[in-house]
C-alpha cells in the first residue's frame, strides 16, 4: 500500500509540474508590491499632531504587458479583511488610493480600530493609559484590501488581497527604501543578455534605504530583503535575497537562466525593510542579439 500511494504521489507530482507557477514567474495578473508613502500612520507623541494621507500604490504586472488596474479599500473592523468583501461591501473606498483621516468614513474605521486595541476592553481607549501608549508605540493595524484586474474577465485577470499600515506613536516615523538600480556584472542592466545562460543580478538601493531604529533591544539596522521576479521564458533560481547588516549575513543577488531563444523581458526587484516599507524597480531588457 505505501509502494503504491508513493508511485501516485509521483505520478501526479510529474503530471502537474509543467503547470506548476513558481513565485517568481508572471502568468496571471499579479501584484508584486504595494508601497504606501509614507508607510505608516504616524502619531507625533510629542505635538499630538494627528497623521497626513497615506497614498498606496501597486506593482502590478500582467501577461503581454497588458494594462492593470487596482482599487482599494479601508476594511472595516466588524468583519474578516481577508473574507474577500474589502473591496466591497466590507470596505470603505479609498478613491485614487489615498487615506485620509478626514474621510469621515475613515474615521469610523479608525475608531472601531482603537476599540478593538484598547487593553481596557470597552469603549475609546484613554490615552493617558500606559497600556494604551504601549499599544500605540507597537502600532495599531488598518487592513487596506485591494483588486488587481486586467480588464478581461477571467479568472487569470483578477488578484484579490490585504495590505496592513500601522497607525503608530513615534518620533522616529519609518520610511520606504528605494532601489537606485539593477546590475549585471557591475554595471548597470541594459542588456543584451547572452541566451540559455546564468546571470547574476545585483539590486543598489539608495543611500539612506536601511534606516537605523530603536528596537526592544536597542538601536537596530533595517536588514532590506527582495523578491524577483522576470517576465518571459527564462527561471529566476533565487527568488528572495537579501541585504547583509549588523553581522547579520546575507547576499542581495539573485541568479537567473535566461531564455533559451531570444525575447524581450522585464526584470522586477522588490525590496521591503521589514517594517512596513516598500520599493521597487524594473528594468526592460533583450536576451539575444
Amino acid at each position: 500500500m505505501r509502494t503504491r500511494v508513493l508511485v501516485t504521489l509521483a505520478a501526479l507530482l510529474l503530471a502537474c509540474g509543467p503547470d506548476f507557477e513558481l513565485q517568481s514567474e508572471i502568468r496571471r495578473v499579479r501584484v508584486l508590491g504595494i508601497r504606501a508613502e509614507p508607510p505608516e500612520l504616524v502619531l507625533n507623541p510629542d505635538t499630538g499632531t494627528l497623521p497626513g494621507p497615506v497614498t498606496f500604490s501597486a506593482l502590478g504586472v500582467a501577461p503581454e504587458g497588458r494594462t492593470v488596474t487596482v482599487t482599494y479599500a479601508l476594511c472595516r473592523y466588524n468583519g474578516n479583511p481577508y473574507d474577500g468583501r474589502c473591496p466591497g461591501e466590507n470596505g470603505v473606498a479609498l478613491p485614487d488610493g489615498v487615506l485620509s483621516l478626514q474621510d469621515p468614513n475613515v474615521q469610523v474605521v479608525l475608531q472601531e480600530a482603537l476599540v478593538a486595541a484598547n487593553p481596557n476592553g470597552g469603549g475609546t481607549p484613554n490615552p493617558d493609559d500606559p497600556r494604551t501608549r504601549e499599544a500605540l508605540e507597537q502600532g495599531i493595524p488598518l487592513f487596506v484590501g485591494y483588486e488587481a484586474s486586467d480588464g478581461t474577465g477571467t479568472p487569470e485577470g483578477v488578484e484579490r488581497g490585504v495590505r496592513q499600515v500601522l497607525v503608530r506613536s513615534t518620533t522616529e516615523p519609518n520610511q520606504n527604501p528605494s532601489v537606485a538600480d539593477i546590475l549585471w556584472n557591475d554595471v548597470p542592466l541594459t542588456g543584451p543578455l547572452p541566451v540559455d545562460t546564468e546571470v547574476v543580478f545585483r539590486p543598489v538601493l539608495t543611500e539612506g534605504s536601511s534606516q537605523v531604529y530603536t528596537a526592544e533591544d536597542g538601536p537596530r539596522t533595517e536588514q532590506v530583503f527582495y523578491s524577483w521576479f522576470v517576465s518571459g521564458d527564462g527561471e529566476v533560481k533565487e527568488f528572495r535575497s537579501q541585504e547583509p547588516v549588523d553581522n547579520r549575513p546575507g547576499d542581495p543577488t539573485s541568479k537567473y537562466e535566461t531564455p533559451a531563444t531570444p525575447q524581450r523581458i522585464t526584470v522586477y526587484v522588490v525590496a521591503r525593510d521589514g517594517r512596513g516599507g516598500v520599493g521597487w524597480l524594473s528594468r526592460d531588457v533583450d536576451v539575444g542579439p
